[in-house]
């Protein structure tokens, strides 16, 4: 086994500025695990986990040389060297992990689903963030779907529960539902969850894009209509809705509002897929930040774990079959090539039929 711990770092101020780091192999003690990171993905759910680092807690999962933080990330990991009695080395994990090769935890709760990383300085954290699936027991788990998965289901179980509060709300009595950032995947996993229950809801779903994701957007077939943002006044129809913000632009944000008026019911604000553009939120009528570990524990604790895990696997499995038809992979291999993919990410330069996947 290599003895170099190779991490991707960046400055929790100065996005721009990235390094990689070198230590030794993390050594444990009694009750701690040793994870080799085996492949993790690559999206703009991970630039918004820099751009709200400090507002939302994600530079202290895996603390390093300030100024510098770790971005996490989604993945699978196997177990290496064991010093609980709960744990085998060889099992794999699903989870969140450093951009990096190796990850030590101190194992708190340990069931054969999974475990959770007691360690103290993640004691404070979103608990959704701190459990790994053991993959022998998760229900989510499809082997032939594994390098879609750390894609596609942390996107899509923000999609769910946004879904699921919307739900909840009535669509704050919407007749369309208006979504920004439609060619993100954490947008088209809300518009396949309100496609699939159209029926039910009755509710017209628009996507909001840029010119060059048009195309790609409409043949996804989740859209009953889509606009660009710069035909919004022109096209977008005035009835009564409730917006779901995945670009994180105000300006457009209070476009949208201007145009509507009273007609626009309620603002759900999610994403920061234009992270560079202009946040002044405070003065946004009738709006709110969506947290989804937060609604995740409501909700939780309302269906209860196991079919709140059933209704999101079940979902989830069948928008990642749909996605791996519209989705191409690409695999990293090399810290250079993750370096490059990031520094694109945050120009803003995605493809949203590509799916980033890290292997190093």
């Amino acid at each position: 086994m290599s003895k170099t711990n190779k991490n991707f770092l960046v400055h929790k101020t100065e996005l721009n500025n990235t390094k990689i780091s070198e230590s030794e192999t993390p050594e444990i003690q009694d009750g701690e695990v040793l994870f080799k990171i085996d492949k993790y993905a690559m999206t703009t759910n991970n630039i918004t986990y820099a751009v709200v680092g400090h507002k939302i807690g994600y530079w202290q999962f895996f603390p390093t040389e300030e100024p510098y933080g770790i971005v996490p990330v989604w993945g699978y990991a196997d177990v290496i060297e064991s010093k609980h009695e709960g744990v085998t080395v060889g099992e794999r994990f699903y989870g969140y992990f450093p951009m990096g090769n190796f990850l030590k935890i101190q194992v708190g709760k340990c069931s054969p689903f999974g475990i959770t990383d007691g360690s103290a300085h993640r004691a404070d954290l979103a608990p959704i963030y701190n459990n790994y699936s053991n993959t022998k027991a998760d229900i989510s788990y499809n082997q032939e779907m594994e390098d879609y998965a750390p894609i596609i289901r942390p996107l899509f179980t923000t999609s769910f529960l946004n879904y699921q509060f919307l739900k909840t709300g009535k669509f704050f009595e919407a007749e369309q539902i208006i979504i920004t950032s439609a060619s993100s995947k954490t947008a088209m996993g809300l518009a396949f969850m309100l496609k699939k229950n159209q029926e039910e809801d009755g509710k017209k779903i628009v996507g909001l894009t840029s010119p060059r994701n048009v195309e790609f957007v409409k043949n996804t077939g989740y859209y009953d209509e889509v606009i660009t943002y710069d035909d919004l006044e022109k096209n977008l129809n005035q009835k009564d809705s409730t917006v779901v913000d995945m670009a994180g632009n105000s300006k457009l944000l209070f476009r949208i509002n201007d145009h509507l008026g009273e007609k626009l019911k309620f603002s759900s604000l999610i994403g920061l897929t234009d992270w560079t553009s202009e946040k002044e939120f405070k003065t946004l009528p009738r709006s709110k930040f969506f947290f989804a570990p937060a609604f995740a524990q409501q909700l939780f604790k309302e269906w209860g774990v196991e079919k709140a895990n059933k209704e999101i696997a079940v979902a989830g499995a069948e928008f990642t079959q749909e996605a791996s038809q519209w989705m191409d992979l690409v695999y990293l291999n090399d810290f250079e090539s993750l370096s490059k993919l990031y520094h694109e990410m945050l120009q803003g330069k995605v493809d949203p039929s590509k799916g980033n996947i890290v292997k190093i």
